[in-house]
């Protein structure tokens, strides 16, 4: 396999990590907007850390 061809591998492995975080960070954004759950309760639901939930609804609160 060439130089390109590695290249090319990496980038869209690149690009699908980068749409599973969006389609978690959405998930998360969700859970925490429509529904009353503890960051724990979202964390176990979206299959994420509870820090991560902590950092999204951080980001909410800065966005009100």
């Amino acid at each position: 396999m060439g130089v390109i061809e590695v290249i090319k591998r990496q980038e869209r492995q690149q690009g699908r990590q980068q749409e599973r975080l969006e389609v978690k960070t959405q998930t998360t954004r969700n859970l925490i907007l429509k529904l009353d759950l503890s960051d724990k309760q979202i964390a176990d639901v979206a299959e994420v850390s509870v820090d991560f939930v902590k950092k999204v609804r951080a980001s909410l609160k800065k966005l009100k």
